[in-house]
């Protein structure tokens, strides 16, 4: 079966941000993507977004 393509986002960072996050990500051996998702998935489950998605019934879109 072949697996689902997943959505692009496009991100604008500042110059030294950039520099850094691909460094680290280097140094992990992650992909930008890997850790874009991360921070992505962290920041969701901060307690004011989840409390955001049981709010409005958010959690059934994943």
């Amino acid at each position: 079966m072949a697996a689902k393509k997943k959505p692009e986002l496009r991100v604008y960072v500042e110059p030294d941000l950039d520099k850094l996050i691909r460094l680290l990500a280097a140094l992990h051996e992650k992909t930008l993507s890997d850790v874009v998702s991360d921070a992505l998935e962290r920041w969701v489950d901060l307690p004011e977004n989840q409390a955001l998605i049981e709010k409005h019934n958010l959690d059934q879109l994943h």
